[in-house]
This record gives C-alpha cells, sequence and structure tokens, in this order.
C-alpha cells in the first residue's frame, strides 16, 4: 500500500513538473512571437507547429493576423504570414479558415497585376528569376505580400472544405495577378475536389501568362489523373524557355501519379541545364518510379 502510494506521488509531481515546463515553452514561445527579429519569429512559428498539441493554435493564428496597432513592425511582414500559413496548413486545424479568408481578403485587395516583361525590383518581392519557389521567393527578407496571399490560398485549399473558403478559392482564381491565381490553382489541387474542374478549365481557356497557365494545367491533371489532352498539354510545357514552367510541368506530372508519365520527365531530365529544375524533375521520375501501395 505504502508502495502504490510513494508511486502515485511521484507521477502526480512528474506531472506538475511536465505542465510547468510546457506553460513555460508556450509563454517563451509567445514572447517570440512579438519579437522585432523575423528569424526568431520563424523559429517560434516552427516550435509550435511541429509539437503535438494544438494549445499554439492561436497563438500562429494571431502571428497571422499581425499588430494593427504598428503597421510597420516586424510582426505585420509578409515573411510572418507567409510561414504561419504555411504552419497552419500542416496543423489542418478548420479553426484557422475564417482568419486565413480574413487576412488574403485584406491583403490581396492592394494587390495588382504584376506584368512578367518589366524589370523586376526587390519591392516587387523579385530577387532572381531562377528562384528556388516561385517568380516571387528567393530569400527570408524578400518576401513579397504576393507570396504570402498565395501560401494563405494553398493553406486554406489543404484544410477541410467550407463554402467561404471554396468561395474565397474561386474568386482568387480570377484575380489580376497572375501568381495569386496560380496559388488559386494548387490550392483547388491541394483540396482534390472535382467541382473545381469547370472553373479552372474556364480560367485556363483565357490564361495568358505561361506560369499561371502551366499551374492551372497541374491542377487539372491532378485532379482527373487521366492520361487526356491537358496530361499531353502538361508534358509539352516540359520544354518551355522558362524554367520556372518547366519546373512547374514537373510537378503536374508527379501530380497525376501514373508510370505512363515517367518516360517524358526522363527524356526532359536529359537535356534540363538548370540545377534547381532538374532536381525537382529527378525528385519527380524518382517518384513515378517507385513501388508504393495503392
Amino acid at each position: 500500500m505504502k508502495f502504490q502510494s510513494v508511486l502515485l506521488l511521484f507521477v502526480l509531481l512528474n506531472a506538475s513538473l511536465f505542465s510547468e515546463q510546457e506553460d513555460i515553452f508556450f509563454e517563451t514561445q509567445r514572447k517570440r512571437l512579438n519579437s522585432s527579429d523575423l528569424f526568431e519569429i520563424r523559429d517560434a512559428i516552427d516550435r509550435l507547429t511541429f509539437i503535438k498539441s494544438n494549445k499554439g493554435l492561436r497563438d500562429i493564428l494571431s502571428a497571422l493576423e499581425g499588430n494593427p496597432n504598428f503597421p510597420t513592425s516586424e510582426n505585420n511582414a509578409p515573411a510572418v504570414k507567409f510561414y504561419a500559413a504555411k504552419a497552419l496548413s500542416k496543423k489542418g486545424d478548420s479553426i484557422a479558415i475564417p482568419v486565413l479568408i480574413k487576412v488574403f481578403q485584406k491583403e490581396s485587395g492592394s494587390i495588382v497585376e504584376y506584368n512578367p516583361p518589366k524589370q523586376r525590383k526587390i519591392t516587387d518581392g523579385v530577387a532572381d528569376r531562377y528562384s528556388n519557389s516561385s517568380p516571387y521567393f528567393y530569400e527570408d527578407g524578400e518576401i513579397s505580400m504576393v507570396l504570402a496571399c498565395g501560401e494563405i490560398l494553398r493553406a486554406l485549399g489543404s484544410l477541410p472544405h467550407t463554402e467561404t473558403s471554396g468561395s474565397t478559392l474561386k474568386q482568387a482564381l480570377s484575380h489580376p495577378n497572375f501568381y495569386i491565381r496560380s496559388s488559386a490553382a494548387d490550392a483547388m489541387y491541394e483540396s482534390n475536389r472535382k467541382e473545381y474542374l469547370t472553373n479552372l478549365a474556364e480560367t485556363l481557356g483565357k490564361e495568358q501568362i505561361p506560369y499561371t497557365k502551366i499551374s492551372i494545367l497541374a491542377a487539372i491533371v491532378g485532379i482527373e489523373r487521366l492520361p487526356n489532352q491537358n496530361f499531353k498539354s502538361v508534358t509539352e510545357m516540359l520544354s518551355d524557355k522558362d524554367p520556372e514552367v518547366r519546373k512547374k510541368a514537373s510537378v503536374g506530372l508527379r501530380r497525376i501519379d501514373l508510370r505512363i508519365a515517367a518516360p517524358y520527365l526522363e527524356k526532359a531530365i536529359e537535356i534540363e541545364n538548370h540545377p534547381v529544375v532538374l532536381t525537382q524533375m529527378k525528385e519527380d521520375y524518382n517518384f513515378l518510379i517507385s513501388f508504393r501501395n495503392p
């Protein structure tokens, strides 16, 4: 009996200690989220993302919304919204949907069309034409609000579908900015809902920007998963002059997830000279030929 009492006391003490350490952890991350250091904020978001507990979810939502009292604060930087949106996508909780929509509508309204032929500047969020992630992304400090809004859309697409999130994605598909339209297409693929195919097909017929066009096509073939004309169009864009388009076409073939797509990538790999695109193509090719359980 005495042993059982000692064991119970030990368990209670450990539980109390763990609870105290947990409280300290979350309080520390909240303080770091209010830092003026972007990398400190990003690390705090990462720590709150990769823990099993959802206790820090509202803190990530607060980071996404930013601080309205200090508009020029680092807390309102596009990069913070970008990483917060990625975190909310990983968390997968539908409680994030209204906040994501609110922030997207607030920030995307002032984003205008970006005309690819013009000279790119850092203020456009463009540091390098051959960037790793998108036409806009290069380094943390140069993430633009366009890229952040794109990530918000992709987060919406990955979360459980609601009427308002669906309406937001459909509206974004006709946004004046080509990268926003591209991100809306990505989000529709993430949702994997066939009801979006009509919207995507209609937009594809009007789209003029190659990067957005391949994004829409990649979304369509990813949802359809059929070796049809859309699939053929994606394979043809593997030879586009723009490496960003070739990279997106490779991703599109991976999405179809049929071995019939592998030979097209194999041929493209033989002549690809851009290191980032080549890495993507090899990764997608290996995925397509790998053995996976249905």
